[in-house]
């Protein structure tokens, strides 16, 4: 058999273990319902769809795939692999964790936990334990920690450049209650995507497929692999990020989360490769990969509580919060962050103030607007009778907005069930709740 047919059969053999692999279909699901949540809350709050959800879904997941193979080469040029119980145990933790926020869904958490839970059974040693618990715990002792805490980096890395390319299909606005009761816009950072990794795992050398690496194929860098026999198989994870802004745009949101996630995970990678050779590391890259995105998020989150909301109302004009997609708006180059200051010709102050103007010609509509540094810039269209009455503008929110009392950060319930909105009345300057199935 030649070189060429041995690979295809290993390649051959790996998607089908993909395919057959119940973890991928929870993955691509999970990622079907985070769309499914965002459509949903986008029409309680705004009443319209903003964008489409499918093609933006298909593009993720083309995004998970080429990530997955990057850094399923990576590792097995490198020697790094993972066994199925590892795979597992990732998941047991990642789904426990996301029952309470949902980006504790993504790899680090997982590995970082998992990580630390290996090196303390090490050092506890065997035990003895009956049947099923003690062939769990021999998993969780065999775990090659330093393979799952450097494809963690690498899956870092790739999640960090994928926020970068992808971020206009993960943004979301949203309508909140700001300091003092005052309601105001943000935007919510949220995608994830489902790597279907292929590695060498070990195996039985008597399994169809199983070869070894004491041929001409090469050795892996790291690892010592000519004793053992292996199989190349899927090993479905998860990636992804979950962030909240008020005082800035989604754009510098996501290259503030790309940038540090990059940085961090490059560190992460390096200190867990080093822990080849320097043993007392690996007790380091398994914290930090626990805690590093943690810390990260509450030291943005301390800096956005210094920064004055971006999206509140503004006494020049109307705030435009965000664009529906292929509206009249986005084809008039209306940007997020930009103020109407007149419609008509008319100044404009409300939205019963853009309603009057925009009534003055129902067949033409002429806004001047300032852009995000403050230049006046004019946009101009003629209107049809099927278009969006706002022009496919949504608004930084008024007193009569639908908004979330406070933003939490969502869960699996959350993405499951329902979302009260709070309504203010104008009359007593009172709330009113209006539950939502989102």
């Amino acid at each position: 058999m030649g070189d060429i047919e041995l690979w295809l059969q290993v390649l051959g053999k790996a998607l089908v273990s993909l395919l057959i692999q119940p973890l991928f279909y929870i993955s691509l699901l999970l990622l079907l319902t985070m769309f499914l949540y965002r459509v949903r809350m986008e029409r309680s709050m705004f009443s319209v769809k903003l964008k489409e959800w499918k093609i933006p879904m298909v593009f993720m997941i083309l995004g998970g795939l080429v990530a997955a193979i990057i850094v399923s080469i990576i590792s097995a040029v490198l020697g790094f692999t993972l066994t199925v119980p590892t795979v597992y145990w990732l998941w047991f933790i990642m789904i426990i964790l996301m029952v309470f926020k949902v980006r504790f869904l993504t790899i680090s958490y997982g590995a970082g936990i998992l990580a630390i839970l290996h090196l303390i059974a090490s050092v506890i040693g065997p035990l003895t334990l009956q049947n099923d618990m003690a062939y769990i715990y021999q998993t969780l002792i065999d775990i090659n920690v330093i393979s799952l805490l450097v494809i963690s980096a690498l899956l870092g890395i790739a999640q960090s450049v994928l926020v970068r390319i992808q971020h206009k299909d993960m943004i979301s606005p949203v309508y909140m209650s700001g300091k003092r009761g005052k309601v105001i816009g943000g935007y919510v950072l949220q995608g994830y995507w489902p790597i279907p990794l292929l590695l060498f795992m070990p195996v039985s050398s008597e399994q169809s497929g199983a070869f070894l690496f004491n041929t001409s194929y090469g050795q892996p860098f790291f690892m010592s692999m000519s004793n053992e026999a292996w199989l190349l198989l899927a090993c479905p994870l998860m990636i992804g990020v979950t962030q909240l802004t008020k005082a800035v745009t989604p754009k510098q949101l996501a290259h503030r989360v790309s940038r540090q996630g990059l940085l961090v995970s490059c560190v992460l990678l390096l200190i867990s490769i080093g822990s080849w050779w320097i043993s007392g590391l690996i007790w380091v890259a398994a914290i930090l990969t626990l805690l590093a995105a943690e810390l990260l998020n509450w030291y943005n989150i301390s800096q956005e509580s210094k920064l004055a909301p971006l999206y509140g109302q503004d006494n020049k004009g109307l705030k435009v919060l965000a664009v529906v997609k292929s509206s009249p708006a986005e084809q008039m180059n209306i940007e997020i962050g930009d103020i109407i200051i007149k419609a008509n010709g008319q100044d404009v102050h409300s939205l019963e103030q853009l309603y009057e103007a925009m009534s003055i010609n129902p067949a033409f509509c002429k806004l001047a607007l300032l852009n995000n540094n403050r230049d006046l810039k004019f946009a101009q269209r003629t209107r049809y009778a099927d278009e969006h009455h706002q022009l496919g503008i949504i608004l930084a929110p008024d007193e009569q907005a639908k908004y979330l009392a406070k933003y939490k950060e969502p869960s699996l319930f959350s993405w499951l069930g329902r979302t009260k909105l709070l309504r203010k009345q104008n009359s007593k300057n009172t709330e009113s709740s209006t539950t939502v199935v989102t």
